[in-house]
């Protein structure tokens, strides 16, 4: 009853004009208004996997349930639209990176030997609406990725989790375990539902959960020794002085000076290298070769008086490739087998930020596992 008598005050105070991004009022915008404005659940759908009808039907009734599950927390948006995707893709999960070095010391990299699977996600964005130009309008503001509170739930993907790639190709080369890239993952924030909880750094609102099968993780933690290994074969390579830019430094400034650089070089390199080969000496003493590379991040990084691993409590990331034994074989492809659920907030979009986090039912995702 009182939310029809709310409608009904709105509609008798503001005769609307609906359009595809105004909304004409009799009365003058203001925030109060924005708030009594009724919003809309807006479907979307991006379904790009090649595969049958009855197997994305599948995929459909369980992103429909995430949809539900969202909507029952927040079934009438005031003075926002919620815009929600079902999207599917054909995906290769645990790919190894295939690295080709080209003329004039370019690098190709592919993706190769991966799992053939199918990828899905659900997503939906809170965008908020805003005063017009005019005093009396109202603009739904175009839903844009950094302008309004997200929610996405990647299924049966883990680029989702994850931190950036690494950009350096170089660098890429190096950091593969049995040709797999290396990963990062997020910082440890917590728990939340019992649930461990990141984010892509310290001090950010985004909450991220893995959800995944109970005793088996999609995948594999990188060991200290393997990280080690790696940034001294890389190290070794990126701090050893090009002849062709030595030759351009003799060029441009005298013999003097590029014998400068090149000294300055060597000891730079010398240096990283012995702090790398320190720590793998000491880890090795302390029989911990096998641990978890939880390391400060750039990874491969130059300095010297930092130390190599911290934990995640300091802002550790840790490291980690793809588990490729992870996935069952035996069950159809739409299976969720693992989910990545995550809430992103926007200033101007709290209420459905603060819904969400208060009141989604987690375990619900959870009972999709292998199912």
């Amino acid at each position: 009853m009182k939310k029809q008598i709310t409608l009904f005050f709105l509609l008798f105070n503001c005769v609307f004009s609906w359009s595809q991004e105004i909304i004409k009022t009799t009365t003058p915008c203001n925030d109060e208004l924005l708030g009594k404005t009724p919003g809309r659940w807006i479907p979307r759908n991006g379904l790009h996997a090649k595969i049958s009808k009855q197997l994305q039907q599948e995929i459909l009734n369980r992103l429909d349930k995430i949809q539900q599950l969202v909507f029952t927390i927040y079934p009438s948006p005031f003075g926002l639209d919620a815009l929600w995707w079902r999207k599917t893709f054909d995906e290769d999960f645990a790919s190894q990176l295939k690295i080709s070095r080209l003329p004039g010391d370019k690098i190709y990299t592919e993706e190769v030997n991966g799992v053939p699977w199918v990828y899905y996600e659900y997503n939906t964005l809170f965008g908020n609406y805003l005063c017009g130009r005019e005093p009396n309008e109202i603009f739904r503001a175009p839903l844009d990725k950094d302008e309004g509170t997200e929610v996405t739930v990647p299924i049966n993907r883990l680029e989702g989790c994850f931190l950036r790639s690494l950009s350096n190709k170089t660098l890429m080369e190096a950091m593969r375990i049995d040709g797999r890239p290396i990963k990062l993952m997020p910082v440890r924030k917590g728990k939340w539902k019992g649930y461990d909880v990141y984010a892509p750094e310290q001090g950010s609102s985004v909450k991220i959960i893995l959800l995944h099968r109970q005793g088996m993780l999609p995948y594999i933690p990188v060991t200290r020794k393997q990280y080690l290994d790696r940034c001294i074969e890389y190290l070794s390579k990126f701090l050893t002085p090009n002849p062709e830019d030595l030759r351009n430094i003799e060029l441009m400034t005298g013999k003097k000076e590029r014998d400068e650089q090149e000294k300055k070089l060597k000891k730079l390199k010398d240096d990283v290298l012995k702090h790398y080969q320190d720590e793998l000496e000491a880890t090795t003493s302390a029989g911990l070769l096998d641990s978890d590379a939880i390391v400060r991040v750039p990874i491969a990084d130059l300095g010297i008086t930092t130390p190599i691993f911290i934990p995640e409590t300091s802002g550790g990331i840790l490291l980690v490739t793809e588990n490729p034994a992870y996935l069952r074989r035996d069950i159809p492809k739409y299976i969720p087998q693992f989910i990545v659920f995550s809430w992103a907030p926007y200033h101007l979009a709290m209420e459905p930020y603060k819904a969400i986090d208060e009141n989604f039912p987690i375990e619900k995702l959870q009972t999709m596992i292998d199912k």
